[in-house]
């Protein structure tokens, strides 16, 4: 599938799940979670986790098609583990992007190019004879106490200062403060901390973290971009924690669309924004054993 095509169809496919009301990155996880290592996409060979637009593009695949299981290959990689694609299934496709640079022919400079090209790639829900290493059985659930624990640790390991106890939810940039009502105030567990990844999502573009401006590149638009990138990074967020995503910014649906209709690139743009801010986040919250040394050593 041309990328083009790709941008286009996905694009409207995001438009009218919210013209419904449900946007699609809420509704992959909204009846159950899905069998397999996670909310996450994964793949089924490498084990690595699918990131940016790629886990959007594979939760929309798992709903449109009903998969119960967010694993994904390729057909070379399927191959080469000795499993087949059924005859008649029809691939999903992801996007592979890749950065470089190129030397200018005229001023001789150094410029940044970047190539984008899409694969295709199969559930599990496709594939027969696949060995049973590769096969995940459904994982015991984690108690909601060891759920809202982890991810109590991973709000204070973001070094992210919280002040609870407001009348609103917001990130104010001057303080570099993220601002909470008490959790007993919103509607549901899942809904403060779908709310707390939201604003947590908005500080991580603070100067002092990824510096993250959309600018007067996107003039009016600009605040629905962030807007929608920190929606995004919450719901990635949040299906790392095993917790349900929540729709909460349904003041920006019109903002959004506005964007969506206007520029077709406009939701991987925000998810590839929001797959950095959450895996930045992520990653300073629980560091691994190597990173953790080097941060040490720096201090």
């Amino acid at each position: 599938m041309k990328t083009a095509d790709l941008y286009a169809s996905v694009t409207a496919e995001v438009i009218r799940q919210i013209e419904e009301g449900t946007p699609p990155w809420v509704r992959p996880w909204k009846d159950a979670k899905l069998k397999g290592v996670g909310m996450i996409p994964t793949n089924l060979v490498s084990g690595r986790m699918y990131s940016g637009g790629n886990i959007l593009l594979l939760w929309l695949a798992a709903s449109q098609r009903g998969f119960s299981n967010l694993q994904y290959a390729t057909y070379r990689q399927i191959n080469s583990i000795g499993a087949k694609v059924r005859k008649g299934e029809k691939a999903s496709h992801v996007i592979f992007t890749k950065h470089g640079t190129k030397k200018d022919e005229d001023s001789g400079e150094e410029k940044r190019t970047t190539i984008v090209k899409s694969y295709p790639v199969f559930g599990l829900d496709q594939l027969d004879d696949v060995p049973e290493k590769y096969l995940h059985q459904q994982e015991r659930p984690e108690s909601q106490v060891e759920i809202y624990t982890k991810a109590s640790d991973f709000v204070k390991g973001t070094s992210i200062r919280i002040k609870n106890g407001s009348n609103r939810a917001a990130y104010y940039p001057g303080g570099d403060e993220v601002v909470m009502p008490f959790a007993n105030q919103f509607e549901s567990e899942e809904a403060y901390w779908g709310t707390m990844n939201h604003e947590l999502i908005h500080a991580s573009g603070h100067k002092s973290r990824l510096d993250r401006q959309f600018g007067k590149k996107f003039g009016d638009t600009a605040y629905a971009r962030e807007e929608l990138c920190a929606e995004l990074g919450s719901a990635f967020l949040c299906a790392r924690l095993d917790i349900p995503a929540t729709f909460r910014s349904a003041s920006y649906i019109d903002s959004w669309l506005k964007v969506l209709k206007e520029d077709n690139r406009a939701i991987f743009n925000a998810a590839s924004y929001a797959g950095q801010a959450s895996d930045w986040l992520w990653k300073k919250a629980f560091p691994e054993p190597e990173q953790q040394e080097q941060e040490e050593a720096a201090e």
